[in-house]
Protein backbone atom coordinates (compact mmCIF):
# COMPACT_ATOMS: atom_id res chain seq x y z
CA UNK A 1 0.00 0.00 0.00
CA UNK A 2 1.22 3.49 -0.81
CA UNK A 3 0.71 4.70 2.76
CA UNK A 4 3.14 2.05 4.03
CA UNK A 5 6.09 4.16 2.91
CA UNK A 6 4.93 6.88 5.29
CA UNK A 7 3.72 4.78 8.21
CA UNK A 8 6.25 1.94 8.46
CA UNK A 9 9.33 4.12 9.16
CA UNK A 10 7.35 6.24 11.64
CA UNK A 11 5.78 3.33 13.52
CA UNK A 12 8.62 0.78 13.64
CA UNK A 13 10.43 2.70 16.42
CA UNK A 14 7.25 2.62 18.51
CA UNK A 15 7.10 -1.17 18.24
CA UNK A 16 10.78 -1.38 19.18
CA UNK A 17 10.35 0.93 22.18
CA UNK A 18 7.54 -1.27 23.48
CA UNK A 19 9.61 -4.43 23.04
CA UNK A 20 7.65 -5.92 20.15
CA UNK A 21 9.44 -6.93 16.93
CA UNK A 22 9.26 -3.84 14.74
CA UNK A 23 8.44 -5.89 11.66
CA UNK A 24 5.05 -6.68 13.16
CA UNK A 25 4.10 -3.14 12.15
CA UNK A 26 3.10 -4.86 8.90
CA UNK A 27 0.05 -6.15 10.77
CA UNK A 28 -1.48 -2.81 9.75
CA UNK A 29 -1.38 -3.88 6.11
CA UNK A 30 -3.50 -6.92 6.87
CA UNK A 31 -5.80 -5.06 9.24
CA UNK A 32 -6.42 -1.84 7.32
CA UNK A 33 -4.17 -1.55 4.26
CA UNK A 34 -2.51 1.27 6.24
CA UNK A 35 -5.67 3.40 6.26
CA UNK A 36 -5.71 5.27 9.57
CA UNK A 37 -9.43 6.01 9.28
CA UNK A 38 -10.45 2.44 8.33
CA UNK A 39 -13.68 1.22 9.89
CA UNK A 40 -15.06 -2.29 9.96
CA UNK A 41 -18.75 -3.20 9.90
CA UNK A 42 -18.43 -4.63 13.43
CA UNK A 43 -16.97 -1.47 15.00
CA UNK A 44 -13.21 -1.88 14.71
CA UNK A 45 -11.31 1.23 13.67
CA UNK A 46 -7.89 2.52 12.73
CA UNK A 47 -4.66 1.11 11.33
CA UNK A 48 -4.74 -1.78 13.76
CA UNK A 49 -8.52 -2.25 13.81
CA UNK A 50 -9.18 -2.06 17.53
CA UNK A 51 -12.65 -2.85 18.80
CA UNK A 52 -13.89 -0.25 21.30
CA UNK A 53 -13.44 -2.45 24.38
CA UNK A 54 -9.91 -3.52 23.53
CA UNK A 55 -9.01 0.06 22.61
CA UNK A 56 -10.06 1.38 25.99
CA UNK A 57 -8.37 -1.56 27.74
CA UNK A 58 -5.17 -0.51 25.96
CA UNK A 59 -5.53 3.12 27.05
CA UNK A 60 -7.01 4.63 23.91
CA UNK A 61 -9.80 7.17 24.34
CA UNK A 62 -12.88 6.99 22.14
CA UNK A 63 -14.15 10.47 22.99
CA UNK A 64 -13.98 13.34 22.29
CA UNK A 65 -11.51 12.16 19.62
CA UNK A 66 -11.29 8.47 18.74
CA UNK A 67 -7.61 7.69 19.32
CA UNK A 68 -7.92 4.46 17.35
CA UNK A 69 -7.52 6.71 14.29
CA UNK A 70 -4.29 8.22 15.64
CA UNK A 71 -1.48 6.24 13.95
CA UNK A 72 1.10 6.68 16.70
CA UNK A 73 -1.23 6.05 19.63
CA UNK A 74 -2.84 3.05 17.97
CA UNK A 75 0.59 1.66 17.04
CA UNK A 76 1.74 1.93 20.66
CA UNK A 77 -1.46 0.20 21.80
CA UNK A 78 -1.10 -2.55 19.16
CA UNK A 79 2.56 -3.16 19.98
CA UNK A 80 1.79 -3.29 23.70
CA UNK A 81 -1.18 -5.60 23.19
CA UNK A 82 0.84 -7.93 20.95
CA UNK A 83 3.66 -8.03 23.52
CA UNK A 84 1.15 -8.89 26.26
CA UNK A 85 -0.45 -11.60 24.13
CA UNK A 86 2.99 -13.05 23.32
CA UNK A 87 3.82 -13.15 27.04
CA UNK A 88 0.49 -14.80 27.80
CA UNK A 89 0.53 -17.44 25.06
CA UNK A 90 4.23 -18.01 24.44
CA UNK A 91 4.43 -17.60 20.67
CA UNK A 92 3.78 -15.02 17.99
CA UNK A 93 1.33 -17.23 16.05
CA UNK A 94 -0.77 -17.68 19.19
CA UNK A 95 -0.49 -13.96 19.97
CA UNK A 96 -1.74 -13.15 16.47
CA UNK A 97 -4.58 -15.65 16.81
CA UNK A 98 -5.56 -13.98 20.10
CA UNK A 99 -5.29 -10.52 18.51
CA UNK A 100 -7.82 -11.65 15.91
CA UNK A 101 -10.12 -14.05 17.75
CA UNK A 102 -9.66 -12.79 21.29
CA UNK A 103 -7.46 -14.05 24.10
CA UNK A 104 -10.37 -15.73 25.88
CA UNK A 105 -11.19 -17.89 22.88
CA UNK A 106 -7.56 -18.84 22.27
CA UNK A 107 -7.01 -19.63 25.95
CA UNK A 108 -10.13 -21.80 26.13
CA UNK A 109 -9.12 -23.61 22.95
CA UNK A 110 -5.62 -24.32 24.27
CA UNK A 111 -7.06 -25.62 27.50
CA UNK A 112 -9.73 -27.79 25.86
CA UNK A 113 -7.16 -29.33 23.51
CA UNK A 114 -4.47 -29.51 26.21
CA UNK A 115 -2.28 -27.76 23.64
CA UNK A 116 0.52 -25.21 23.64
CA UNK A 117 0.88 -24.30 19.95
CA UNK A 118 -1.04 -22.55 17.22
CA UNK A 119 -0.84 -25.58 14.93
CA UNK A 120 -2.48 -27.74 17.61
CA UNK A 121 -5.59 -25.53 17.75
CA UNK A 122 -5.70 -23.95 14.29
CA UNK A 123 -8.28 -26.36 12.88
CA UNK A 124 -10.67 -25.48 15.73
CA UNK A 125 -10.36 -21.71 15.39
CA UNK A 126 -12.78 -19.62 13.32
CA UNK A 127 -11.95 -19.69 9.61
CA UNK A 128 -11.12 -15.96 9.69
CA UNK A 129 -8.42 -16.60 12.28
CA UNK A 130 -7.13 -19.68 10.45
CA UNK A 131 -6.54 -17.42 7.44
CA UNK A 132 -5.43 -14.38 9.43
CA UNK A 133 -2.39 -15.82 11.22
CA UNK A 134 -0.69 -17.19 8.08
CA UNK A 135 -1.59 -14.00 6.20
CA UNK A 136 0.10 -11.78 8.79
CA UNK A 137 3.17 -14.03 8.93
CA UNK A 138 3.37 -14.16 5.13
CA UNK A 139 2.98 -10.38 4.87
CA UNK A 140 5.84 -9.89 7.33
CA UNK A 141 7.96 -12.36 5.35
CA UNK A 142 7.24 -10.77 1.99
CA UNK A 143 7.65 -7.17 3.16
CA UNK A 144 10.77 -7.71 5.27
CA UNK A 145 12.46 -10.87 3.99
CA UNK A 146 12.37 -12.23 7.55
CA UNK A 147 11.31 -15.81 8.11
CA UNK A 148 8.30 -15.74 10.47
CA UNK A 149 10.02 -18.34 12.68
CA UNK A 150 12.72 -15.74 13.36
CA UNK A 151 10.19 -13.45 15.06
CA UNK A 152 10.50 -15.77 18.07
CA UNK A 153 14.16 -14.77 18.37
CA UNK A 154 13.44 -11.05 18.40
Amino acid sequence: PSAASRFVPALKPIFSQVGTPDNLVWLAEVESSFKADARSPVGARGLFQFMPGTATDMGLRLRPFDERADPRKSARAAATYLRQLRAQFGSWPLALAAYNAGPGRVGRMLKSKNATSYSAIAASLPSETRMYVPKVLATVAVRTGINPDDLEKR
